[in-house]
This record gives C-alpha cells, sequence and structure tokens, in this order.
C-alpha cells in the first residue's frame, strides 16, 4: 500500500547506485533524483566529527552536557525541544554529563536525533556541509537540526540523492575524507548501526558498515561491503512512496542482489585503516 508523509507524495519510487568505492559505477537506476534525506545525511556530520578529530579541535572523551532541547537557527524563533516521538530513550537525561564520543556514537548506531543536534552544534552545519562538498555529493545538503520546525517552515531541509549517498560512502571508506585513525573509527561505527537493511545477509565476520534513514513514506540506506578501500562494494537505495515493511524488502533485496552479483562477500582484501583512536 502507498504510504504518504510530509516528504512522500504516495507514488512507490526507488532508485539506486551500485558501485566501487573506487569510483566504477556497475549499476543505476534514477541515481540523480533528489529525495528528503532523513537521517542519511548525518554521515555527513560523521565525518565533519572525524576531520575535527584530525585537526585537534574537538577530542571523544570531552564532556559535554546531555539535552533534547535545542536552539532554532531561526533568528526569534523559540527554542524547541524534540519531538516526543523522535526521541531516544537511551540518551541520558538531559543535564546529565556525558563525553562527546558516546553523543557520536548514539547518533551513529542507534541514529539519535538529540545526539545529532547535540553534534552539529559542536561541528557546525557548514561543516557538515564542506564533507558533502569534498566528496562530490553536489546534490546533497544537510539544512537544519533535526526537529527544528520554525527552519523546516522556512525551507530548510535535508536533500540528497542514491549517487551522492554513494560518492559520500565511498569518500569515507577510501579515507578520502579524513585521517587513518579516524577513518577506521567511523568504519568501526557504521559496522555497528543496528538497522540493517542493505547489509542484512552479510556475514558479521565481513567488513560493512551502513547509515539508513526515515520517515513517513520514506526509506533510504547506504553500505559498504568488503574491505576498506577502493575495492569495497557500496550500495545506495533511496525509496519514496512505500509502506515501511514494503519499503524495507525493497531494500534488503536489491543489498542482497547487488552483494551476489558482484561477490563482494569474496572480495579481495585491500588497504586497512590503522586502529581507531582512543580518548
Amino acid at each position: 500500500m502507498p504510504a504518504t508523509g510530509t516528504h512522500s507524495d504516495g507514488v512507490p519510487t526507488v532508485a539506486y547506485q551500485v558501485r566501487r568505492a573506487g569510483g566504477e559505477v556497475l549499476a543505476a537506476r534514477d541515481a540523480d533524483l533528489p529525495f528528503y534525506a532523513a537521517s542519511t545525511v548525518k554521515l555527513a556530520v560523521f565525518a565533519a566529527v572525524a576531520r575535527a578529530l584530525d585537526a585537534g579541535t574537538l577530542t571523544l572523551d570531552r564532556r559535554v552536557t546531555s539535552t533534547d532541547t535545542f536552539a532554532s537557527q531561526v533568528p526569534g524563533a523559540p527554542d524547541y525541544r524534540i519531538e516526543p516521538d523522535d526521541l531516544d530513550p537511551g540518551m541520558p537525561p538531559p543535564g546529565t554529563e556525558v563525553t562527546f564520543g558516546e553523543v557520536v556514537e548514539r547518533m551513529v548506531v542507534v541514529s539519535s536525533n538529540e545526539a545529532t543536534n547535540m553534534v552539529i552544534d559542536a561541528v557546525g552545519l557548514d561543516a557538515a556541509n564542506r564533507v558533502l562538498a569534498d566528496a562530490g555529493a553536489a546534490a546533497s545538503v544537510v539544512g537544519r537540526k533535526y526537529s527544528d520546525l520554525a527552519a523546516e517552515a522556512a525551507g530548510a531541509t535535508h536533500r540528497t540523492t542514491a549517487g551522492d549517498l554513494a560518492s559520500l560512502m565511498s569518500a569515507v571508506v577510501t579515507g578520502a575524507l579524513a585521517g587513518p585513525e579516524p577513518t577506521a573509527w567511523m568504519l568501526d561505527l557504521l559496522g555497528r548501526q543496528d538497522d540493517r537493511q542493505l547489509t542484512a545477509g552479510v556475514p558479521r565476520d565481513v567488513p560493512h558498515g551502513s547509515k539508513s534513514g526515515w520517515v513517513d513514506g520514506i526509506r533510504h540506506d547506504v553500505a559498504f561491503v568488503g574491505e576498506p578501500g577502493p575495492g569495497a562494494l557500496v550500495v545506495a537505495v533511496c525509496s519514496r512512496g512505500y509502506a515501511p515493511a514494503d519499503a524495507e524488502e525493497t531494500l534488503r533485496a536489491l543489498g542482497a542482489l547487488a552483494v551476489d552479483l558482484t561477490g563482494a562477500c569474496r572480495a579481495p582484501a585491500g588497504p586497512t585503516p590503522a586502529t581507531s583512536p582512543r580518548s
């Protein structure tokens, strides 16, 4: 049954790109078609953190205070709280001191919106959008913090394409966006994301990682499979208008097909990133 929502007109639509991280496109369908990005652009925020670690402007052991209330980017708009249905029950209560690394982990592994907003406050939207530009994701944007309804009403949004998501993940996997240690740290956390769609059938002992995103009528995922480096398989799928179960079946089927046809689970080993930072 078609699914409608703020970002879906209910017309079932699917777009994808399958490529090697080094650049060779193996298959594509409407890879330049724009979609509301949902949480997939958190990958760009994540890479902005990795760059800040490289630059020494942030550390993972930095102490921060948990919050679910944020300043709007619209001048004069009141502070706002993350919408109740989007709150992360695993985040410490507001006012609790946590490490920045713990916040980033919640952003990636469970796609926590309040964690993401805390990270955006630390690195800035401009840094996330520079990541997208440097990755060749020219049609994508991280437009606002999550639940900033005033900014959304003013036109600020998150936008992406399947091709852009594939380019972004490829840049992460090949180490093009950050140094070896932050890159390895990113790949480790992406491998622990708990919403596995494209990689649902990939054995746990095969290197893989992903970042998904969803709202009503929208279901996306972007993943890598195989040893990190230019030979890794990268798959990105964007869908709109499908009921949740139908969208997940579509993503999982496309992911399994791409892995089977390319033999990604048997891909030869490539360069392995260095040990992740401990701080």
